[in-house]
């Protein structure tokens, strides 16, 4: 299960969102301090430093300061024994505003996917992540100033980051 959220994590550090709800930061606040959740933090500004970072090619320059450069903030809460799941994923997905959206669910095993976004003006603003099975649990939210998610895709490619393959559309489309 750390595995399955930090893969997540990493593959997903690119994307970005605008102010974190509520009751979304209530949920983080009500575990972070149980020591049975494995809870992640990234700050803003280590975002900001690996924007910082030069590159020889200034097209990968330019993806990598619009898209990590924005990110305020990263946080990952996950627990993989003696959880009930299911009911937590059910209670996130309940705290969730009407003004997120689907972008992606997934069934596997005995596990339940589901990716929300929040977007403006065809930028990301907030991405959500929630995966509840049997016995484990896996929450992911990424907060910033609003993303290009075609940037991310053409970042991720370049620099041969994998898990974002499902925005391949994107390259056909010629961007969001």
């Amino acid at each position: 299960m750390k595995k399955l959220v930090l893969t997540m994590v990493l593959g997903l550090f690119a994307m970005s969102a605008n102010a974190q709800s509520d009751a979304i930061s209530k949920y983080f606040e009500k575990y972070v301090d149980d020591q049975s959740f494995m809870h992640l933090n990234f700050s803003g500004k280590m975002f900001q430093m690996i924007a910082q970072i030069e590159f020889e090619d200034p097209d990968e320059q330019k993806m990598v300061e619009e898209s990590l450069g924005k990110i305020k903030r990263v946080q990952v809460l996950g627990k993989d024994k003696d959880v009930d799941g299911r009911k937590m994923y059910k209670e996130a997905l309940g705290l969730i505003g009407k003004d997120f959206e689907e972008l992606m669910s997934l069934r596997e095993d005995d596990k339940d996917i589901r990716f929300m976004i929040k977007e403006k003006n065809n930028k990301i603003d907030e991405l959500f992540m929630v995966m509840g099975g049997d016995n484990e649990f896996g929450l992911l939210s990424i907060v910033g100033d609003g993303i290009d998610l075609n940037a991310i895709y053409k970042l991720s490619k370049s620099i041969g980051m994998e898990g974002f393959e499902e925005l391949e559309f994107l390259d056909k489309r010629g961007g969001n």
